[in-house]
């Protein structure tokens, strides 16, 4: 229903939190998780770019490179999976 981000993290955090931010609205906890291992995936083993409506992370495919800036790109949206999840536990 409600999306808020308070964002403190290198360039490459906040950029991957504006990508999830256009596109978080309106999605499943296991759409979230989805999207989740397919950033993690193609950061770490090259894999494909996220399924639309995630497509926008391909702008950090060059992050690959920056093993150090994986966890920073990656915890808004496995934030969001998290949340997600424990709100429709909750429900």
């Amino acid at each position: 229903a409600r999306c808020a981000q308070e964002v403190k993290a290198c360039a490459l955090g906040r950029a991957a939190a504006a990508v999830l931010g256009g596109a978080v609205m309106g999605r499943s906890a296991s759409e979230l998780e989805v999207a989740a291992h397919q950033l993690e995936a193609m950061l770490k083993s090259g894999g494909p770019v996220p399924d639309a409506p995630f497509d926008g992370f391909e702008a950090l495919i060059p992050a690959r490179e920056f093993k150090n800036r994986h966890t920073s790109i990656l915890l808004a949206v496995q934030a969001a999976a998290e949340a997600a999840r424990q709100a429709q536990t909750a429900r």
